[in-house]
C-alpha cells in the first residue's frame, strides 16, 4: 500500500462528485493499493481483505465488485483479461516523490499477473488478531 493525497478537486469532479460514497472510498483506495502508474492486480478477494479487513468476506468483495463495476463504467478504471486493472488518471493527479513503484505495470507487461487468492485463505491479520471467514 501507498500513501496517497485526496485533492479538494476530488470531491467537485463531474465524475468522482456523483459516485456513491462507497465507491468513491473504494476508489481512492484502489489508488493505494496501485503502483505509482495506476496498475494493480485486479484480485478481488485480496483489494478486498486490504481496503476492508473487518467486514466480512462476501460483504468487502460484493463492495469491490459493485464499485469496480461503476468505475468502470465511468472510465475511471480499465479492467484486462489477463488479471490486471489500471488506473488511468492515477499519474497524472498524485504527485509521486520518494522510491517511485512501477511493480503493477511492469508484472502486467511481462504478463505475470499474480496468483489469485485460494478461496480457502481470505483470512486477514489486524493487529493481534484475524479478521475473515477462511479456514
Amino acid at each position: 500500500m501507498r500513501i496517497r493525497q485526496v485533492r479538494p478537486e476530488f470531491f467537485t469532479d463531474p465524475v468522482t462528485g456523483h459516485l456513491e460514497p462507497a465507491v468513491q472510498v473504494t476508489y481512492i483506495g484502489l489508488w493505494c493499493v496501485a503502483d505509482d502508474a495506476g496498475w494493480l492486480d485486479w484480485d478481488v478477494p485480496q483489494i478486498g481483505a486490504v481496503l476492508y479487513p473487518y467486514k466480512s468476506v462476501r460483504a468487502r468483495e460484493a463492495l469491490v465488485l459493485r464499485a469496480g463495476v461503476a468505475l468502470v463504467g465511468v472510465g475511471r478504471l480499465l479492467v484486462m483479461d489477463c488479471g490486471c486493472a489500471r488506473i488511468p488518471t492515477l499519474a497524472v493527479h498524485q504527485k509521486i516523490g520518494g522510491n517511485k513503484s512501477f511493480t503493477g505495470r511492469d508484472k502486467h507487461e511481462r504478463h505475470e499477473v499474480q496468483t489469485r487468492m485460494d478461496l480457502y485463505a481470505r483470512n486477514v491479520t489486524v493487529g493481534n488478531g484475524r479478521v475473515g471467514n477462511g479456514t
